[in-house]
């Protein structure tokens, strides 16, 4: 999971998801609407999720 919220914080995802989006014509709109409810998911993971305690 944390793997998943690194690779989501990172910029190059979203663009990575606007070129397939772009690529299988996914108008700008959705594309930008599915980016923030992916955000939303992983804020609310942060929120939800404990981090590890170290020794």
């Amino acid at each position: 999971m944390d793997l998943i919220l690194k690779r989501i914080r990172e910029p190059s995802t979203w663009a990575g998801i606007a070129a397939l989006g772009a690529l299988f014509g996914i108008p700008a709109d959705t594309i930008g609407l599915v980016g923030q409810v992916a955000m939303g998911v992983g804020g609310l993971a942060a929120v939800l999720l404990s981090e590890p305690r170290k020794p």
